[in-house]
């Protein structure tokens, strides 16, 4: 029933977009089902989306959510390995056709690329060596301190806004929680990251003997899909599959199989 539904609202949409004024060139969503590939940025956060070592596959919830959408369209996937200072500018140029990276909703990012309708959502939370003497936010920011995230990220941008004191390094690798492993390495006193994402790849990674200065969420906020600007008729599809999902459990389904 979900791919009825989202096959109906693309072939409507398909349909709408030859009548009185069409432009000449082709939307994305044209050009999707044309060549029968949806090209994919994907950035590296867990359990979201992780490049897997062994197959060097993609995979994680993210993915998974864009495969669905991937068989309503019955087109073929080519995942483009990125990171978050380079998602806004590859769907910008045409490099990708839709961000998959669980990349946060914000008005900055929304001046400047469509999002689709929220699926999920994560807080921001500081993580420091198990023996650090640092326990909570006020001792965090001081100047002595310095505090590595993600360049290009939300992380990166409330940061700088909530810390006064201390000094913000930032972090270009596009390895899997790079700023996790500066912190671990010494290089840092602390990681400013998602909590979803830093928790699980310490369960993973329990040689690096991080924790949590406190349990507490920082600017909690909403995850989506990204899509270039002024394509409307593929944001308008990504949330008719989105809701199919929903509806169908489907996405229940996938959600509970990474976050549990």
């Amino acid at each position: 029933m979900r791919s009825l539904a989202c096959a109906f609202a693309a072939g409507a949409m398909l349909v709408a977009s030859f009548g009185p004024g069409h432009a000449e060139q082709d939307t994305v969503l044209q050009q999707v089902k044309k060549n029968g590939v949806l090209r994919v940025c994907q950035a590296s956060y867990p359990p979201y989306n992780t490049k897997n070592p062994q197959t060097g596959e993609w995979e994680g919830l993210n993915v998974d959510i864009v495969n669905e959408i991937a068989a309503f369209l019955s087109v073929k996937i080519e995942n483009i390995d990125s990171s978050f200072s380079t998602l806004i500018p590859s769907l910008l140029t045409r490099k990708c056709d839709i961000s998959a990276a669980a990349t946060y909703v914000t008005p900055a990012r929304a001046e400047q690329v469509l999002f689709s309708t929220s699926y999920a959502s994560d807080t921001k939370v500081a993580f420091v060596p198990v023996d650090s003497p640092i326990h909570n936010y006020e001792e965090l920011d001081k100047p002595n301190v310095t505090i590595v995230t993600r360049s290009g990220t939300a992380e990166e941008v409330f940061a700088k806004r909530f810390f006064k004191q201390a000094k913000i390094k930032l972090t270009t690798s596009d390895a899997t929680q790079a700023h996790m492993l500066d912190v671990a390495a010494g290089r840092s006193d602390a990681a400013f990251a998602g909590r979803t994402g830093g928790t699980i790849f310490l369960k993973q990674n329990p040689n690096l003997k991080l924790r949590l200065i406190e349990d507490k969420q920082l600017d909690p906020s909403r995850f989506a899909l990204m899509v270039p600007a002024g394509e409307y008729q593929l944001q308008q599809y990504l949330n008719v599959c989105l809701q199919a999902l929903t509806d169908s459990g489907k996405l229940q389904e996938i959600t509970g199989r990474w976050l549990n």
